[in-house]
């Protein structure tokens, strides 16, 4: 019951902070403006998006196919792009849970321990951090004023010289962590918490290792390179919609698709309010108003998050079927031995 208690009060918190970072964006906006341009906004372009934004789930399974072939692990490319839509469907719900729901959804339908795979979900992760970093990289050179606005509008407003309150309580967790840890090591030792955690440890030190063992190191680097095109198109295709955005170019498709992604970072159901508030910060460093900003915002996370609804309920549809057939076939392997 406690436990429960947490998790609504965590979800309530989460979602709390994107609804008053969501209010902060559209306060003070040209409302009506907003709304006759949503109103005569081309939402095929939209579509296209989705269809790019789906695409990347599909490069995204194909890749993750050659990390569990590395392993000796066997599943088809359908089971693990379902798995991969079930995930994102979930991080609408509680967030940071799509790892975890993207790894047991697999494992109940091919039997892949859910180590394994959150060891090459963290090697995922660690390349695509890289990625970010490297899209940061090519924006800062091809969008050097309007990144710098951006980072300058965002981190104006802290006071020079001033520890917040945010970089007190992490410093102190830094320091406490450890000393805890230390302290009660025997006992945390004898726990069985500790040997799921080193379980886990070893697994996921097994899916690092399958970088170094994959015989597809280039189509690898193809499907990775595929997967953060995808992630361009489902946001330049966007600037089409409306007037206002439809002279822009790729590079501020790349630009607005970096700045996105910082905001997708937050912890907050389906990026819901720091997304819109990055693509509304965004828009305006590169010179176009802050209702222009706010209306792209809504359209591109619209867009997505009818998309992940959608492929969400296929992949939870598809993903029961196949659970149940697996079932099937080691119940008749049962039997038969």
């Amino acid at each position: 019951m406690k436990d429960k208690l947490l998790s609504i009060l965590k979800y309530l918190f989460f979602l709390g902070i994107g609804i008053a970072i969501l209010y902060a964006v559209f306060k003070d906006k040209d409302l009506e403006k907003m709304l006759a341009d949503l109103q005569n906004a081309e939402y095929k372009w939209l579509v296209f998006s989705m269809v790019f934004g789906y695409a990347a789930y599909l490069f995204r399974g194909l890749r993750w196919l050659l990390l569990l072939e590395a392993m000796n692990y066997k599943t088809t490319a359908n089971h693990a792009t379902q798995a991969i839509a079930a995930g994102y469907f979930a991080n609408l719900i509680f967030p940071r849970a799509g790892e975890v729901v993207r790894c047991t959804s697999l494992y109940k339908v091919t039997g892949i321990p859910v180590n394994k795979l959150f060891g090459t979900i963290l090697l995922e992760r660690t390349i695509d951090m890289v990625l970010l970093l490297t899209c940061i990289c090519l924006s800062f050179l091809l969008k050097f004023q309007a990144l710098s606005s951006f980072f300058g509008t965002v981190f104006s407003s802290a006071p020079s010289g001033e520890i917040s309150t945010g970089k007190l309580i992490f410093i102190a967790i830094v320091i406490a962590v450890p000393v805890a840890i230390y302290l009660f090591r025997e006992r945390l030792q004898k726990s069985s918490l500790y040997q799921k955690v080193i379980g886990l440890a070893r697994g996921v030190k097994e899916g690092f290792q399958t970088a170094f063992h994959m015989k597809q190191k280039g189509l690898f680097a193809v499907y990775t390179l595929l997967i953060w095109i995808m992630y361009l198109l489902m946001t330049y295709i966007c600037f089409f919609s409306i007037p206002e955005t439809a002279h822009l170019t790729l590079a501020d498709g790349l630009y607005i698709t970096v700045i996105g992604g910082l905001g997708m970072i937050v912890p907050v159901q389906g990026g819901l309010g720091p997304y819109h508030a990055a693509v509304t910060l965004g828009i305006v460093s590169i010179g176009l108003t802050e209702t222009t900003g706010a209306t792209l915002a809504v359209l591109i996370h619209s867009a997505q998050t009818i998309m992940i609804l959608i492929t969400g309920i296929i992949a939870a549809i598809v993903l029961s079927f196949a659970k149940r057939k697996a079932s099937h076939n080691e119940s008749m392997e049962q039997a038969s031995s």
